[in-house]
């Protein structure tokens, strides 16, 4: 009788634990690797000399994709695929003769570093660029 006490004693008690150690809450950045690169960017473009603000958002086609509004000051959004903490953006055209391609890496919740392509139909420039908030 007593064993069977203590089994049952035993079997309420891991019950519990293994109940409240699934209720752990986490970070949504480590559930969405996309979480940590939303947000409104100021940009020191330095080939380029440009400041200019870039949004990244979530892309609602997408899930795993951003979208950064007015990527390269060009008014338009480029499309990113979010691996970990790198955006690559693949060769796609922005406006008129205007085509980026690159990626950009997550430093830390303040900054981001990008390095990429623009080319005009004419030229092609490799820029830097760091994304601050």
């Amino acid at each position: 009788m007593k064993t069977l006490r203590l089994f049952k004693a035993i079997t309420v008690f891991i019950t519990v634990v293994l109940t409240f150690n699934s209720c752990v809450p986490t970070d949504d950045n480590e559930l969405n690797p996309i979480t940590k690169f939303i947000g409104t960017w100021s940009v020191n473009d330095q080939a380029a000399r440009l400041n200019y603000e870039v949004t990244i958002d979530y892309n609602p086609l997408n899930s795993a994709e951003v979208l950064l509004k007015n990527f390269a000051d060009l008014g338009n959004s480029a499309v990113g695929l979010v691996v970990g903490n790198t955006i690559a953006i693949d060769d796609q055209v922005l406006s008129g003769d205007n085509s980026v391609s690159g990626s950009g890496s997550y430093i830390n919740q303040n900054k981001l570093s990008f390095n990429y392509q623009l080319d005009n139909g004419i030229d092609t420039e490799s820029r830097d660029a760091i994304f601050s908030k």
